[in-house]
Formats: C-alpha cells, sequence, structure tokens
C-alpha cells in the first residue's frame, strides 16, 4: 500500500507510532536535503504523501505532531550516527558521571533492548525522558549517584525530598498534566527494577503523583462501574461477545491486544492462569486470569469446529488467515454498550472507558492491600507498610496477594464467569 493509500484515521496511535518508526522516519532520514532538521516538517510530509497522518493526530488523538514525536514516539529515536542514508537509530549510554550508576541504569535498558521487552517506541521514549532526568538531577544537586543516595533506608526522607525538587524543575517545562504523568510513567519502572534487582532499597519515586494535582483529561479518567459491567455481561448473547467483556474490563486489553489474541497465548490449566504477550506496551509480558477461564474454554470449542481455523479467537470473516482489525473490537464493543444501554459520562461506552475500569480496579485492590500491611506494620513494630511489603515479602507472596486482592474485587462484577 503507498503512502497516499494509507487509511490514517483506522490506525491506532500505536500503529502510527510504529509506523512513523518504520517507514517515515528512515525515508526523512535519507533525505540529505534536510539534514538539519531533527524530525519532518509539515511541507515534508505534505510532499511525501503523509500528511494524513498531522491530521488524523489531529482529529482522533487530540495532539499535535510535534507532540507525537517527543511524547509518543520519543526523543530517542531522532539521535542517529549520521544524516543522509536510513540508519539504525543508536542507544548511547547516559554520560552518568558515577559508575556504578551508569553500569546499573545501562544495564536495564540492554536487558530491555536485548529480550526486547518494550517496543521500540516505548524503550526509546522511557531513554529520552530519563536522560532528562539525570541532567537535571545532576545540574540541581551537584552529583548523579542515585545509588549511593538510595542505598539506606535512613536517607530515604532526603533522596525523596531531592528527587521532588527533581521533578518539580522538569514538571514546569512540561506543557500538561498528561505529559507530566506520562514521564513519571517513564521514569519510575527503572527506579523499581533497579531497587528489586537490589542496587537501591527503596524507589523514591513511589506513589509521587499523589503529592501533585496533576490529572488527566476528563475522557481518560471515566470509567465503567461494576453495574456497567454486569449490564454487559447479562447482554451479551454468544460466547464472543461475552469474550470480549471478559477482555476489555476484565483483563485491561487493549482493543488491538484483544483483536490479536490466539489459542497459543493462553495458559488456562494450574493455579495461574494467564495470557502471554511476545511484546506489550508499557505492560507486563503475561496478564493474569482471574476471571474468564471458562469463557475462553467456550470460545475456543466454538470455533474448533471449523476446518480452517486458525487460532484466532476473533477471527476475520473475510479471511480466516487472520484475525479482526482493532477498529472491528471497538465498534462490537460499542454496539453491545448501547444495546445494553450502558454509557458512561452520556456517551456510549468505549474499550478505553472498560480498560479504565480495570487500572480503577486494581488501585483499589491496591489501596486494600496498603491498609493490610500497616496493620502488620503496626502489630511487628515495622517502619510502614511499605516497608513490609517491598522489604519482607517475596516477589511470589506480592504477586499471591495481587492475584487475591484482584479476584476478590472483581468479583463484584463479574460474579461467576470463572
Amino acid at each position: 500500500m503507498s503512502e497516499q493509500q494509507q487509511n490514517w484515521s483506522r490506525k491506532s496511535l500505536d500503529e502510527l507510532v510504529e509506523y512513523y518508526i518504520d517507514h517515515i522516519h528512515p525515508k526523512f532520514l535519507a533525505d540529505s536535503t534536510h539534514i538539519d532538521q531533527p524530525y519532518p516538517t509539515a511541507k515534508w510530509l505534505r510532499e511525501h504523501g503523509y500528511s494524513g497522518i498531522r491530521y488524523t493526530l489531529r482529529e482522533h488523538h487530540d495532539r499535535t505532531f510535534t507532540e507525537f514525536i517527543h511524547e509518543d514516539v520519543g526523543d530517542e529515536i531522532l539521535q542517529t550516527e549520521n544524516r543522509g542514508s536510513a540508519v539504525e537509530t543508536t542507544q548511547p549510554r547516559f554520560d552518568i558521571e558515577h559508575e556504578p550508576t551508569e553500569a546499573a541504569v545501562d544495564a536495564y535498558f540492554t536487558r530491555r533492548e536485548d529480550r526486547e521487552l518494550l517496543a521500540k517506541s516505548t524503550l526509546a521514549s522511557r531513554r529520552s525522558r530519563f536522560r532528562t532526568w539525570i541532567e537535571t538531577y545532576r545540574h540541581n544537586h551537584g552529583t548523579d549517584a542515585l545509588l549511593e543516595h538510595a542505598d539506606d533506608t535512613d536517607k530515604k526522607a532526603t533522596e525523596r525530598h531531592r528527587s521532588r525538587e527533581v521533578l518539580d524543575d522538569i514538571a514546569d517545562n512540561l506543557g500538561s498534566d498528561q505529559s507530566r504523568l506520562n514521564f513519571v510513567a517513564d521514569v519510575r519502572p527503572v527506579y523499581s527494577w533497579l531497587t528489586d534487582e537490589g542496587y537501591l532499597v527503596f524507589n523514591p519515586l513511589d506513589g509521587v503523583e499523589s503529592e501533585y494535582g496533576w490529572e488527566r483529561p476528563d475522557a481518560d479518567n471515566q470509567s465503567l462501574q461494576a453495574t456497567d459491567v454486569q449490564q454487559l455481561l447479562a447482554a451479551a448473547e454468544t460466547p464472543a461477545e461475552t469474550l470480549l467483556v471478559t477482555a476489555l474490563p476484565g483483563w485491561g486489553l487493549r482493543p488491538s491486544e484483544v483483536a490479536q489474541l490466539h489459542v497459543s497465548q493462553f495458559a488456562l490449566d494450574g493455579d495461574d492462569p494467564h495470557i502471554a504477550f511476545e511484546e506489550r506496551k508499557n505492560g507486563p509480558g503475561t496478564v493474569a486470569i482471574h476471571y474468564g477461564v471458562n469463557t475462553v474454554s467456550d470460545r475456543i470449542d466454538q470455533l474448533a469446529d471449523a476446518n480452517d481455523w486458525q487460532g484466532y479467537l476473533f477471527p476475520s470473516p473475510t479471511d480466516s488467515r487472520t484475525h479482526v482489525h482493532s477498529d472491528t473490537i471497538t465498534n462490537r464493543f460499542k454496539r453491545l454498550a448501547e444495546r445494553a444501554e450502558v454509557s458512561v459520562d452520556g456517551r456510549v461506552a468505549t474499550p478505553r472507558t472498560a480498560r479504565r475500569f480495570w487500572y480503577t480496579t486494581y488501585s483499589s485492590a491496591m489501596v486494600d492491600i496498603r491498609a493490610e500491611m500497616d496493620d502488620i506494620a503496626d502489630e511487628q513494630g515495622a517502619q510502614s507498610g511499605t516497608v513490609v511489603w517491598e522489604q519482607y515479602l517475596s516477589e511470589a507472596d506480592r504477586r499471591r496477594r495481587r492475584r487475591q486482592a484482584m479476584a476478590t474485587k472483581l468479583a463484584e462484577s463479574f460474579e461467576k464467569q470463572r
């Protein structure tokens, strides 16, 4: 398909990022007449048949092309070894003066790059934002020895204060609360990994958003309620529709992930049913199935009777060798919501409001867990519930408690759907 034939409006934001990295950016790099520009201008996009991406970003994703480049694609993708040829983007070291910190941060990004644990666009964005974090930290405090400042719990209060000073400066230079939240979402996982691997004793960015008045756009904050999920399940007339409701609010999947679900991804036996993903944007490689094992089995049984079934749980009606488009999942969910008379803020429910339900439920479950940890801390004389959670429970124990808490919360909506 040529650039001029691209159906831009049908592409999700993730698909636009992928298309830009795989097609537009290499072609722009090869254009030696724009060697001083880091990314395409509106004129260049128009001349090369890509003008549709700017319109789609503005009308369907509420962002400018410049915001798309810096916040979604990531500044790191703009750094190349040379211009004038389509080259691979480089992933330079962070120029951290404190060598142990440099080695530890390098290990985080190298591992994710080598094992392909993150989408390329996510990895590039995270590198760029963490570089900004390091540079600002060094400018403010005269050092970038992150490991030295978080190697003892006695330093926790001081280092949390240092980190908030850094975040204050960075936040002042970002144009929206959404941008600030996205920045923290990219920096904190690096700290979390460093903590989990034993480089740090604590994560100074834990719970940082609660100390600021940042808010996401209203559209992102709207969520289905438990009664909405019950209405959707009651209105579902086929195994496919029941699976649709289970996968979106019950598993927290994106429409594109639901569209591509394949029988080979599911592990349904044992005490840990889950879905495995080779690559998942901003998320774990596996997703726990708290509810829906029988729903998946029913859908597989229904499809297995077809001689030409290729294993996709939502096969394309026109080509059995592949799956439906993500827009098809969105449209099917909205039609089901209309039939179930489920609306959010006066408008028909969407997959985004369903995914938000999962996050809201998870947050509520974590509040319950923190309260339980605080009770344990009081009984045992520990410093806080956070200390109990991070230092006295194994990862297996933490995971088990998260699963139990989520199962309890989801039971209010899905009841006996397991």
